[in-house]
């Protein structure tokens, strides 16, 4: 409808520009039907065709992930409910309209998001093969009577946040495919990176309610914090022990990218907490993840590590204040992280780190970083005295938290329901031998469950690379950027001889592109 057409077009020129095109402005999408909710003011079912107009006229079928969206200007509060057997491509919200899903069966948005003032969208999850956006238009955090709430529970309008968007936030995107948050975006509990890249533009936060939750990046996904982002929990320390953020094996943490480098500095905060084992807080990054930064001017632009209390008047899900800007770190007491992955920083700031608050499996590592610097409420002025070695298990996928079988049974779900699509239209089916992970058990009894880790190659490894197009034409990199016609060309086995994340794209005329495949060889 044009209409729908007109409020898109309105949404993107309403983001600010950026001196390198995101790839969602690049995203050329084919046609598809538009359905506007048929009462506003009323609320109802995602799924009832009957609360649907098509062209002015009652819709035949529900919305499905071909279908836009509009939620119109009403003059009360409506809330349409779905729940994860929904799928919709664009949404826009205008105002008291509010999209809502359910906890743990949220509803799967897989085109971009605009939300008006005064709109709303809750329990929602994300997927796709094709780069969106995220946007909430004023978004606000807690504070001055507004705070998070479980999705148990239900809160006034002018008590909630319109910020809070998901309780168990799920990204599951194919290949390399991306949603940008331009915005303020909050999570009530955690974040799971399943799969493809979530980068960051605006101001991200997690664990608003519950004081358990994760940013956990899988397999296959890319956290990428842009130039002026922000992550960060809203609490200082995770109640099971399993860090603020985890980098899981074949899992990236970048700061810009290869195509978008950093202009200005880039955020990842952290707990400042009393960190007497590894696991109160900090950043975890595993054997086969890997951490980046991609800067114009690593002098000027750079990947700032960070604790939250840094952040004047940062409050938590609930509104309350959270420790002091003052406040230096002593002992054990300030930013900690444990990195096994493949470390390469040029252009890094930390601060509030704690006495050997930066652990590595590789302690040398830190050698060949450049243009690093240590802030002055760091526990020492000595990088010495910040940096040893690592503590923590350095191959681990998924932390035992005693909830595991049913919190990682979330990540089975999306990434099996995403396999069945890629089947369903990817003809090439990339995969590259020998095999680089191996299953590993967590937990114990009935909420045991497997995960794949690592596998540690102990010498240089020959790297093959399959599909099931014959005669298709395939290229990677190494450096972590996307392949392209100039990358170059598989011709037979890549001899690798340092750990090596492989990126990879196959072309056959007549068949089009293959999703990019990612994988990871840790070599010691």
């Amino acid at each position: 409808m044009k209409c729908f057409n007109v409020l898109l077009v309105l949404a993107i020129t309403s983001i600010s520009s950026w001196a390198v095109e995101p790839a969602w402005k690049l995203e050329k999408w084919p046609e598809g039907r538009t359905l506007v909710w048929a009462n506003p003011g009323e609320g109802g079912e995602f799924g009832v065709a009957e609360n649907w107009k098509e062209n002015g006229k009652g819709a035949k079928t529900a919305p499905d992930r071909e279908t836009d969206i509009l939620l119109p200007k009403a003059s009360k509060p409506y809330i349409v409910k779905g729940g994860r057997v929904d799928q919709v491509r664009h949404v826009v919200i205008e105002e008291n309209g509010e999209l809502q899903g359910k906890h743990r069966n949220e509803l799967e948005i897989w085109g971009n998001v605009d939300v008006k003032p005064g709109g709303d969208i809750h329990w929602i999850s994300i997927r796709g093969d094709r780069d969106t956006y995220f946007n909430i238009e004023d978004a606000v955090f807690p504070g001055k009577g507004r705070t998070y709430r479980h999705t148990s529970k239900r809160l006034p309008k002018e008590k909630a946040c319109n910020s809070q968007i998901s309780h168990k936030f799920q990204i599951a995107k194919i290949g390399t495919k991306s949603v940008e948050f331009v915005g303020n975006v909050g999570v009530s509990d955690e974040v799971m990176l399943q799969h493809g890249k979530c980068i960051i533009s605006g101001d991200f936060r997690f664990s608003g309610a519950t004081n358990k939750g994760a940013f956990e990046v899988y397999d296959g996904g890319i956290l990428e914090i842009q130039s002026g982002g922000r992550i960060a929990p809203f609490i200082n320390t995770n109640a099971k022990g399993v860090y603020n953020i985890n980098i899981y094996r074949n899992g990236v943490l970048q700061a810009g990218s290869p195509e978008r480098p950093l202009t200005e500095d880039a955020y990842v905060c952290l707990g400042f907490a009393e960190n007497d084992k590894p696991g109160r807080s900090g950043l975890y990054s595993a054997l086969g993840s890997m951490i980046r930064v991609y800067s114009a001017n690593p002098k000027q632009a750079r990947l700032v590590f960070t604790s939250i209390t840094s952040i004047d008047g940062f409050v938590d899900g609930q509104g309350r204040k959270v420790g002091d800007p003052n406040e230096d770190a002593k002992g054990n007491k300030g930013v900690a992280m444990q990195l096994a992955g493949d470390v390469q920083l040029d252009g890094a700031h930390f601060d509030y780190i704690m006495s050997d608050g930066i652990g590595l499996f590789d302690k040398d590592m830190a050698n060949d970083w450049k243009n690093i610097t240590f802030g002055k409420h760091c526990a020492s002025s000595n990088a010495k005295n910040l940096i040893t070695k690592m503590d923590a298990d350095p191959n681990s996928y998924y932390h035992g938290r005693g909830d595991q079988k049913s919190e990682y049974g979330l990540t089975l779900k999306a990434m099996t329901s995403m396999s069945k699509h890629l089947g369903e239209y990817e003809p090439f089916q990339l995969q590259t031998l020998p095999e680089n992970t191996k299953l590993r058990k967590v937990g114990s009894g009935g909420n045991q469950i497997e995960t794949p880790v690592a596998v540690i190659f102990n010498e240089p490894v020959k790297v093959e690379i399959k599909t099931k197009v014959p005669g298709a034409k395939i290229r990677y990199t190494t450096d972590g950027s996307e392949p392209t016609g100039s990358s170059p060309a598989y011709s037979g086995a890549i001899k690798l001889t340092k750990t090596t994340r492989l990126t990879v794209k196959a072309y056959k005329n007549g068949v089009g592109f293959s999703p990019t495949y990612t994988t990871t060889y840790v070599i010691q």
